[in-house]
């Protein structure tokens, strides 16, 4: 509404409430000046929001008609709670119609300063899925509320892994988890002794050692027989096809999941596995009757399940060293691809600076030798930082080379350098040197 006539005026578009108001109401736009005797004292009237006049419940009520409900009311007092006669709860406040609507912006981030409103979680999945598995390992240990979010999603291990490695890298096997596959892969540090350099991962056994650890933990083939003995002493060596093994060659190392295939390979099992499935043994012995034929089947059962979980295990941990050496393979040859870039790109520079520098003498700065040794892609920046080493590494090079041509040539200290009248003719006037060559007297002269 406009409590002026014939007056021009343009009103801005509207910013979006938030929510809609609970009740209906028009805008008053003031277009007058203020008249009167004060008029230079009076303040001007805003723009302000009123509510509609014939909106129910915007306007006083009458005292006939307060006193007719009233009535009413007292007649039927049913009727104003419905038909279930529960009475109603008050309403809630509504906001004042000249109240200031707020309107939500964009998150301004700033530096040093944490923000009110945090990220949802179902954002922290999404975000978290195209992470490193690596880096997710990293956040789990160091941050708090990072740990009981990876420890409460599971499922976020193995999206993040077929992200970034793809469906080439093998799944777990039964009874390992995602995080653990995660740890054992990318994790550091011994899981015995603790050393931290440790990053060899021996998916036979599913443990992570250094070369100590490993000679210590691990027992012969034969040794593993000695200690596969029953409750009363008998030979039990036939479980040890539910023992995961590795493979040792002649000079002790590591080589491989076993068993071992050929007599210059030992085949090695862990040593706890070995205790593990012994006292197992030992235990389901003396709750069942050995003489029995049921008993006999169970055994057959027994063995044959962990047989197969063996069995499954260890074509897990041959499908991971495949994938490991390939994963080397490529890094090693796309290290190479790097590197052959890198000095093709250096050697293009530098034939054109001003003076050029020739492949020669490139060669022979060390700065050079340094920078094709790094396995990155090269670029304007790379150069920029190897131009100013190579330009003085050349100079340097090249007056040294100068220096020695100038100086003049010196007798040798050796006290066995050749005179230089005996370079004139041949054979030499010494006679003795004749004998001892086998040549003709010269002159007459022995």
């Amino acid at each position: 509404m406009v409590n002026a006539k014939y007056v021009a005026f343009t009103v801005n578009k509207q910013t979006p409430f938030l929510q809609t108001p609970d009740q209906a109401y028009a805008t008053v736009i003031n277009c007058r000046r203020p008249g009167g005797k004060r008029a230079g004292l009076a303040h001007e009237v805003r723009s302000h929001n009123v509510p509609l006049a014939m909106v129910e419940g915007s306007l006083k009520r009458k005292r006939v008609d307060e006193s007719r409900k009233d009535s009413e009311h007292a007649a039927n007092p049913a009727a104003s709670f419905g038909n279930d006669a529960t009475p109603l709860t008050a309403a809630p406040a509504r906001p004042l119609l000249n109240q200031q609507w707020q309107q939500r912006k964009p998150t301004r981030l700033r530096r040093g300063k944490i923000l009110s409103k945090g990220v949802d979680l179902d954002c922290w999945f999404i975000i978290l899925s195209y992470s490193d598995p690596a880096q997710l390992l990293e956040m789990r240990s160091k941050i708090a509320s990072c740990y009981r979010f990876l420890r409460d999603n599971p499922m976020l291990w193995k999206h993040s892994r077929v992200y970034y490695y793809g469906t080439d890298m093998p799944d777990p096997p039964p009874g390992l988890t995602e995080f653990q596959f995660a740890h054992l892969r990318h994790g550091h540090g011994c899981m015995d002794c603790g050393a931290p350099n440790t990053r060899k991962t021996f998916w036979a056994f599913l443990r992570r050692m250094c070369k100590d650890c490993l000679n210590t933990q691990v027992i012969r083939e034969y040794d593993a027989v000695a200690q596969l003995r029953g409750p009363n002493g008998e030979d039990v060596s036939y479980i040890r096809a539910a023992l995961p093994s590795g493979i040792f060659d002649s000079w002790g190392n590591f080589v491989g999941v076993g068993p071992a295939s050929t007599h210059a390979l030992k085949t090695i099992y862990l040593r706890s596995d070995v205790q593990k499935l012994v006292a197992e043994f030992h235990k389901e012995s003396r709750e069942r009757d050995p003489n029995t034929e049921e008993t006999a089947t169970w055994w057959t059962e027994w063995l044959a399940d962990k047989a197969k979980k063996v069995e499954e295990r260890q074509m897990f941990a041959k499908k991971m060293e495949q994938w490991e050496e390939m994963q080397r393979t490529a890094r090693t040859s796309d290290y190479t691809a790097k590197k052959l870039r890198r000095k093709n790109f250096f050697k293009e520079k530098a034939s054109q600076l001003d003076p050029p520098i020739s492949i020669k003498e490139l060669e022979a700065c060390p700065a050079y030798k340094r920078a094709i040794t790094i396995p990155k892609d090269p670029n304007s920046t790379s150069w920029d930082l190897l131009k100013p080493k190579i330009v003085k590494e050349a100079a340097e090079n090249a007056a040294k080379r100068n220096m020695e041509e100038s100086r003049p040539a010196t007798a040798s200290t050796s006290g066995i350098s050749t005179p230089t009248g005996s370079l004139d003719g041949y054979p030499h006037t010494q006679p003795y040197l004749g004998m001892i060559m086998g040549m003709p007297p010269h002159n007459g002269m022995y």
